[in-house]
């Protein structure tokens, strides 16, 4: 198998930041033995692969062709290659944030450095915890490197919700309440889109690829109780909780909600949703803005667009006794669900020189870079402390204040003690296309208790068809857990 496909931008030659770099870590190179005079070995260029993102690789190597004058060789790659090869033939890859199982578990890529990851360049605790602490790892190893992990928040009008006299619901029950005053077009005036517009309540993404992980998103607070470790499989048999009640309550609230706001039956991805409530033809959207987002044909919306952290529960699941319990008064009612999207770089298990992979990898997710090429990813976000203050570089042309509040909204969700850890296991499509069908189905009239137990049921062969042992063995690790 080859990896043949160059991106449109040839590779480059600039000044040679990757050796600086690694100076000022401590590693200098090493001459070969018996080598004592002469002139220098010349390098082999660096082979950086690209996943599903051809506009980010370009990025990449415009930057490293302004900053440097070491070579790099991009490649661009999909995921069904990667997911066929028996190795990586490169020295670094870019990938969507969701794969790191599947390339840690069959020896693609290797742990970075941990003197490296506290280098101050690097400034590792700039990132957002739960990046830093969960998603860049896997086992109790960093595994890779951040270039953004979007959340899916609330997006909202302050205009239209004023007028409502409702604020952003904290809850999924408020969230239920919001969408029945917001429907009413009469009593927000001319707010809302006139009879025989497109006027919605809410828009939630529900296109292909984005259907299952909505309903994870809205079930995340139910299913994670504090007591709850594997909130997606039961850790030792792997046996799938999909199909459990806070699931089901997700899924029945989510087909409720879907029927009240008014949708017509059009799928969308979040960045469409977001293109609607910028328009002006709703009044609330989950989602979360991106760069390169395409804008709308009107923007008449833009100066009253807020966001708030996606609604929670007060109350959560505990499978142990099968029963709902209250959350404590410090306990937060909001649950991120991780590896909805993003991307992330990581070194090639079989480079043959790590060393300066790694200083590639590290250089992509600094503060400085990452902030001139991850913006040109539609699956990329701001991702560090240091960058709020340039929150627009990743909001496509939202206004300043629009911009600001995001990314302090995003800063907080990725600050809360608790996640969903999301699905990231080997298998990841397979189960989500498992769960994208069941959402489906129950947004088309099936009960969800029937669609639900139907995705545990093919959820379970796709386990059995991987090995159980084996993914057994990835849950745990998926979970920040070391084993053998």
């Amino acid at each position: 198998m080859t990896f043949s496909r160059p991106l449109p931008l040839r590779p480059c030659h600039a000044l040679c930041v990757l050796f600086l770099f690694v100076v000022a870590t401590g590693c200098p190179e090493q001459k070969p033995a018996g080598e004592q005079s002469g002139e220098p070995k010349p390098k082999s260029p660096l082979v950086l692969l690209v996943v599903d993102d051809p506009k980010l690789g370009d990025a990449v190597a415009r930057e490293w062709r302004a900053r440097t004058e070491d070579e790099v060789v991009v490649r661009a790659a999909s995921a069904a290659d990667i997911e066929k090869a028996s190795r990586l033939p490169a020295d670094a890859i870019i990938f969507p944030t969701g794969m790191i199982g599947s390339l840690a578990e069959r020896g693609l890529i290797g742990p970075l450095d941990s003197a490296a990851l506290e280098s101050a360049d690097f400034n590792y605790r700039d990132i957002f915890d739960q990046i830093r602490l969960r998603e860049m790892k896997w086992g109790d190893k960093t595994f890779a490197g951040p270039l953004g992990s979007p959340q899916l928040l609330l997006a909202y009008r302050a205009d239209v919700f004023e007028k409502a006299q409702i604020s952003p619901p904290k809850t999924w029950s408020e969230y239920q309440r919001a969408i029945e005053k917001l429907r009413d077009r009469a009593a927000l005036g001319g707010l809302a889109q006139a009879e025989g517009q497109p006027w919605l309540a809410s828009i939630e993404p529900l296109a292909e690829g984005w259907a299952g992980q909505l309903l994870l998103a809205r079930a995340a607070a139910y299913a994670m109780h504090r007591d709850q470790v594997s909130p997606l499989f039961r850790f030792e048999t792997m046996t799938p909780l999909i199909d459990q009640p806070p699931y089901r309550r997700a899924l029945e609230e989510l087909v409720t909600a879907t029927k009240k706001a008014g949708s017509g039956g059009e799928r969308m991805t979040p960045q469409a949703a977001l293109t609607e409530l910028r328009a002006g033809r709703c009044a609330m959207a989950l989602t979360w803005p991106s760069a390169e987002l395409v804008d709308s044909s009107s923007r008449s919306a833009d100066a009253t667009v807020r966001f708030a952290m996606l609604p929670g529960a007060t109350e959560a699941y505990r499978f142990a006794t099968k029963s709902w319990e209250k959350r404590g008064e410090e306990d937060s009612i909001h649950v991120p669900l991780l590896a909805i999207s993003g991307r992330m770089a990581a070194i090639s298990a079989t480079s043959a020189e790590p060393r300066r992979a790694e200083s590639l990898v590290l250089w992509l997710a600094g503060s400085d870079v990452s902030q001139q090429v991850a913006p040109h990813s539609l699956s990329t976000t701001l991702f560090r402390q240091s960058q709020l203050a340039n929150s627009s570089r990743w909001t496509g042309g939202l206004p300043a204040e629009a911009s600001r509040q995001y990314a302090e909204t995003l800063a907080q969700t990725l600050s809360l003690p608790r996640s969903f850890p999301g699905l990231t296991l080997p298998g990841r499509e397979k189960y989500l296309a498992a769960l994208d069908k069941a959402v489906l189905q129950a947004l088309g009239g099936k009960a969800a208790d029937e669609v639900l137990a139907e995705a545990a049921k093919q959820w379970g062969e796709i386990t059995a068809e991987l090995d159980v042992d084996k993914q057994r063995r990835a849950n745990a690790r998926s979970l920040g857990q070391a084993t053998p």
